[in-house]
């Protein structure tokens, strides 16, 4: 303990120390873009004290300005073991779904040249069909947008592990086609499935696999020597991987490598820091660098205009990047999760810069989420005007106040019941006029600047609500983030029917188990309909507190396994929900046996009666969460 916190203090120290220094540095000239010396100083104590107080084991960063390299370096070791330094020109760093930028530049590649149309059914360019749910086609518009309407899933085929290897590209976008939930362009909702489709579409339409495609189109043009998307790597570039590590039994231990080649085209780029410099300098010069060109000015241009918003009053998603506004300035991108590195990668056209940083860190992606937006909040400060609340919100407030949740979610696989871990944002509105909103980051209040829109009470982020239908508020967006809209969710998914009712039941459950073994000479004596009421209520008990304790068990012992391969304790453990409904039933049937019966006392009918309805409850809790029965896609 004494050494943790010995460690912490020492990194704000270093933190501030880094801090003051660049603002020292920047006093000159805080209007002014930033110089090579000031931006590596404030990045050097950046970084550095976000590795200490985050436990982080390598970062590499670079930073493009006026069409040069302003910054780039390593920092930590790509291997720990051998002491071998991060190298920002050769180290390979896992970008996730920043890499999604290469392939919607190939489909851009290929609208310009007149092979793809960004209106045409997406069916027309594809050897099996997304099925017609909707009357309006999905377009690769649609998909740009991240508005085909797909539901989200991954769970047990998303990732494998070297050497595992899962299915082809064109084999896993037709194994695993997602529900569609909402007709296209309607609303946002982040799909990994929709972008390796437009891979897959590139891949179909150009007659090259995709990943030689990027290669020969996108990497070699640009002189990307340290980028790819093949898995497993290559064997020169393989010796220049960072290596992934996870903290475990107080000491880091190895991983192996992330193998997403079945959706390889939304997230299975590996880039050294210096390579992804060029990738952004390309995109800066609307398409070109040192001579080669892969987009045309008028096709960059289009790339990077805005083709949705779910209200013009907020950024919006371009042709794949999205927009972010920090302090003022329109930056678009896009950042890349996998389970062992965070990225995010910025262009901002106006200031003609470009910062791309990378994490490997196993823990969260919160150094990564605020890497870009303290640059600018140092470099570029905006003041954030004070807001005073109107002080008739009161008549308005009551519509916007619910429970929402993502679009992005399952809907019709076991992945669904995902949702009852959290992943919910309450609207909650206050007596000082304000809203609370409880997530997803830490809690905010916003205050009423336009109609139906607000801005953070004492911050910059805004936030906008949308009637979908017309009839009341149903959706809201966060301005920075674009690509994902919020559902108002409807009565029966509050934390009254997924959190507390179960937990009553269960409650309740227990407390019949227990009463079992301090009535059991008692029950000796009841009758036979008594005894079956009580075997059968005791069994249903029995068995809903087995599924939820190895559901539990399940899910803390495997965690991001579990998007690897459906583990054998969890298809077993899903026999269990069977047997408890076996046991309701029967419970049911025994009870409405002995109220025929008449022998039973008031108190002992509506006691036995409350036990049962919590069975039927929890069978039908199990089966709206996918819960009842081997539900798996694919």
């Amino acid at each position: 303990m004494h050494v943790r916190r010995a460690l912490k203090s020492g990194a704000q120290l270093l933190a501030v120390t880094g801090l003051l220094c660049s603002m020292s540095l920047f006093s000159a000239q805080a209007s002014s873009a930033p110089s090579l010396e000031t931006i590596g100083s404030y990045i050097d104590g950046t970084i550095e004290s976000q590795m200490v107080l985050e436990d982080i084991p390598a970062v590499t960063v670079s930073v493009v300005k006026d069409g040069q390299l302003l910054f780039s370096k390593g920092y930590g070791f790509a291997d720990l073991e051998k002491r071998i330094p991060v190298n920002a020109e050769k180290s390979l760093f896992r970008i996730g779904s920043t890499s999604k930028l290469f392939t919607w530049t190939a489909v851009m590649q290929m609208v310009e040249a007149g092979k793809l149309d960004l209106d045409a059914d997406v069916n027309s360019y594809l050897d099996f069909k997304i099925p017609a749910t909707y009357a309006q086609p999905i377009t690769l518009k649609h998909i740009l947008a991240h508005t085909a309407g797909f539901e989200d899933g991954g769970l047990g085929y998303l990732i494998q592990y070297f050497p595992d290897h899962g299915p082809e590209l064109a084999e896993a976008m037709e194994k695993y086609i997602p529900l569609r939930v909402n007709a296209p362009g309607e609303v946002t909702s982040y799909s990994n499935y929709a972008t390796a489709l437009a891979g897959l579409i590139v891949q179909n339409v150009s007659g090259k696999p995709f990943n030689q495609y990027v290669k020969e189109h996108i990497f070699d043009p640009l002189g990307m020597t340290y980028a790819t998307f093949e898995e497993p790597l290559p064997q020169h570039l393989a010796e220049h991987m960072v290596k992934g590590y996870a903290r475990e039994a107080g000491k880091f231990d190895e991983k192996p490598f992330e193998m997403i080649n079945s959706f390889g085209p939304a997230g299975a780029v590996a880039a050294s820091a210096e390579d992804m410099a060029k990738f952004m300098q390309a995109h800066l010069n609307l398409g070109e660098l040192n001579g080669q060109r892969i987009l045309q000015e008028e096709t960059a241009r289009q790339m990077h205009s805005v083709i949705f918003a779910g209200d013009n009053r907020l950024q919006g998603m371009a042709h794949g990047f999205y927009e972010h506004n920090f302090n003022g300035h329109r930056l678009i991108g896009h950042g890349g999760d996998t389970m062992q590195f965070h990225t995010d990668m910025m262009i901002d056209v106006e200031q003609n810069l470009g910062i791309f940083v990378s994490y490997m860190n196993t823990v969260s992606n919160k150094a990564r989420n605020g890497f870009v937006r303290q640059i600018y909040d140092h470099y570029f400060p905006q003041e954030v005007a004070p807001l005073t609340p109107p002080a008739d919100f009161a008549g308005r407030a009551a519509k916007y106040a619910g429970t929402y949740t993502f679009w992005r979610r399952n809907f019709s696989s076991i992945e669904k019941a995902f949702g009852l871990m959290g992943g919910t944002v309450d609207i909650i509105p206050t007596e000082e006029n304000t809203l609370i909103v409880t997530g997803p980051f830490a809690v905010r209040q916003y205050v009423e600047v336009g109609e139906n829109l607000f801005r953070q009470l004492d911050g910059p982020e805004r936030i906008a609500f949308v009637s979908r239908t017309g009839d009341g508020i149903d959706t809201f967006y966060f301005d920075s983030l674009p690509f994902m809209s919020l559902q108002k969710l409807p009565w029966f998914e509050g934390a009254l029917f997924k959190i507390w009712l179960p937990v009553l039941s269960l409650l309740l459950f227990l407390q019949v188990i227990l009463s079992w073994f301090y009535k059991r000479q008692q029950y000796k004596s009841w009758s036979a309909t008594d005894k079956r009421l009580v075997y059968s209520s005791l069994g249903m008990s029995l068995f809903n507190l087995l599924f939820v304790i190895l559901a539990v068990v399940i899910v803390v012992s495997y965690q991001d396994t579990l998007y690897s391969k459906i583990p054998f304790a969890l298809k077993a453990s899903l026999v269990v929900p069977f047997i408890a409904l076996f046991f309701t039933a029967l419970s049911l049937w025994s009870w409405l046996k002995r109220q025929r019966s008449g022998q039973a006392s008031l108190g002992s009918q509506i006691y036995y009666a409350v036990v049962v309805l919590s069975g039927v409850y929890m069978v039908l809790f199990y089966n709206y969460w996918n819960l009842l029965g081997w539900k798996f896609h694919g």
